[in-house]
């Protein structure tokens, strides 16, 4: 399955020092980038303007994902904060996975909308 983990400033988070130089960002460098060799992370990186960052990666369970959020060294040392989101993803170039919704795809859920009384 794949997984976002969205990290955002914390309790320990230096207000005026820039993402990359935050403490322990280079401990999670490595780390992150230790689990991209194993081919587990599939994009990662900060958000412009040091406002945080995510990881999109794959795992066989959420506890897994769980796991290597919280052995983070950003996270264990209150740098960052995280969520996990599952991914369903649709569309994907990774994957070449391409619904190809068109107007046939609109009309299909107009048509359960209306069975629901929703529109």
């Amino acid at each position: 399955m794949r997984y976002l983990i969205l990290l955002t400033p914390s309790k320990k988070w230096r207000d005026g020092v820039a993402l990359h130089n935050q403490p322990f960002m280079p401990e999670h460098a490595i780390y992150v980038q230790t689990e991209y060799n194993k081919g587990n992370i599939v994009l990662a990186g900060p958000f412009g303007g040091s406002t945080g960052g995510a990881i999109v990666i794959d795992a066989e369970t959420e506890e897994e994902v769980i796991r290597f959020a919280d052995n983070d060294p950003t996270v264990k040392n209150g740098i960052f904060s995280y969520e996990i989101k599952q991914w369903d993803y649709k569309m994907s170039k990774c994957e070449t996975e391409n619904p190809a919704f068109d107007q046939s795809y609109i009309d299909y859920k107009h048509k359960i909308q209306k069975e629901l009384g929703i529109i």
